[in-house]
């Protein structure tokens, strides 16, 4: 079987891959460039490689994430090693990455720390941009700063990630990033395989989604110098909640910026 015949079989068709995911599981299952998937189209395929795509096509039409299924994904063109106990990075949170990126272009910004980080993706992503910062990190989950410090290692990132609950035992900061969880139990919205698949404790929070981001607001102040700024991704029917919550508590120079998609998803604001 030839890799055209393979990717027009009806067995990875029913996986209903996007292009780009398509290139990605060539790309990470036969390592082949996408420049190289086209001259070798017609190129005979080993049948245990067959069987390999077969497979993954097999799952991911039964709805399992695709990166879980690969271990990989890209962000801000990254390549992450994630597995099913950290989020898989979303192209929206990239808007955390720019905003904090044209905050730091602005200049005078040097000290960069990134809560709720995950894999990693957003502190990583700024280190990668702005390499003259001090960027460090922390998250929850023990899972999540292996993860985190296995991809910092792997990018030759010089980006600490470390274990805490939010704010505590950390330092003071210029620039305070944050993906939380903030989708609410009972949200509509969110895809059932993302409920299935992905850990509920980086998806999820209470008092409607806003109970992590509240905290955050209430505690960073005391872990930002004067003039300090925190971003905050959030979803994009909470805009108006999280620009209120932040004026009531004091917060200047609140302003959300939108995704690709012209959705509100972060708010930036100024130490009160």
């Amino acid at each position: 079987m030839t890799l055209a015949e393979l990717l027009r079989s009806e067995r990875v068709r029913l996986a209903k891959w996007t292009h780009s995911e398509q290139q990605l599981v060539c790309s990470e299952v036969l390592g082949l460039s996408l420049t190289q998937q086209i001259l070798s189209a017609e190129t005979p395929i080993a049948d245990h490689v067959v069987e390999q795509i077969f497979d993954v096509a097999q799952r991911s039409a039964a709805g399992e994430p695709l990166a879980y299924i690969l271990g990989v994904s890209y962000f801000d063109g990254l390549r992450l090693t994630i597995d099913s106990q950290v989020l898989i990075p979303r192209p929206d949170t990239e808007t955390l990455v720019e905003v904090a990126s044209a905050l730091i272009s602005d200049g005078g910004i040097q000290l960069i720390h990134d809560l709720c980080t995950g894999s990693g993706a957003v502190a990583l992503a700024i280190k990668a941009r702005h390499p003259q910062c001090t960027v460090t990190s922390s998250d929850l989950s023990d899972h999540a700063v292996r993860c985190a410090v296995h991809n910092a290692t792997a990018l030759q990132l010089d980006v600490e990630c470390t274990q805490a609950d939010l704010f505590e035992g950390l330092s003071v900061f210029q620039l305070v990033t944050a993906n939380p969880p903030y989708i609410a139990h009972d949200d509509p919205e969110v895809d059932a395989d993302v409920v299935s698949h992905e850990p509920a404790m980086a998806l999820f929070a209470e008092n409607s989604g806003l109970s992590l981001i509240e905290r955050i607001l209430t505690d960073a102040p005391a872990h930002l110098v004067d003039g300090g700024v925190l971003c905050l991704e959030h979803g994009h029917r909470q805009a108006h909640d999280v620009r209120k919550l932040a004026i009531d508590m004091g917060w200047q120079s609140v302003q959300t910026h939108q995704d690709l998609a012209g959705r509100d998803r972060v708010t930036r604001m100024q130490r009160p």
